[in-house]
């Protein structure tokens, strides 16, 4: 019998999302855009406009329709492809999946590289996304560091 609880505790059971969980962060959203500029070292924000919906044709992804009014030629769409099994969103792990109070927060993350010199790093994006908010957050940990840098965060709300 202790084997069975230990299996069925929350450290064994695996973290999963689907395209429903963001259901509440469909449409359009407004905010901005705030991303580390890493040749001077300062934060850039700018204004932007999302659209979030999910793809009808295929049950495992979403769009993000990104416009930037003060830079128009940047926008551009993002498709997040969420794995068969839930436990990926695009080739990152889901490590943490929480809800309260009405607010999904999904933590991915993968070993990758980033920076001009394409140091390794663990990348780690977070999301939160409910009715009346929405944000995509990049942090980075180069390889060798105890530190996450903020690299981009999206914040939005309607």
């Amino acid at each position: 019998m202790k084997f069975l609880t230990l299996l069925l505790s929350p450290v064994f059971l695996a973290l999963t999302v689907s395209v429903k969980d963001f259901k509440p962060a469909f449409g359009q959203w407004e905010g901005t855009l705030t991303y580390l500029d890493y040749t001077s070292g300062k934060p850039y924000t700018m204004p932007c406009k999302i659209t979030l919906s999910p793809v009808n044709a295929n049950p495992q992804q979403l769009v993000l329709a990104y416009e930037y009014p003060d830079e128009p030629k940047a926008n551009g769409n993002d498709t997040l492809i969420i794995s068969r099994d839930g436990k990926m969103i695009d080739d990152e792990n889901v490590v943490v999946k929480k809800k309260k109070a009405g607010l999904l927060r999904v933590i991915t993350e993968k070993n990758g590289v980033d920076g001009n010199e394409n140091r390794k790093a663990l990348i780690r994006h977070i999301f939160e996304a409910g009715k009346k908010s929405f944000s995509i957050r990049k942090e980075v940990k180069f390889e060798g560091e105890e530190k996450w840098i903020l690299r981009s965060e999206y914040k939005v709300t309607r």
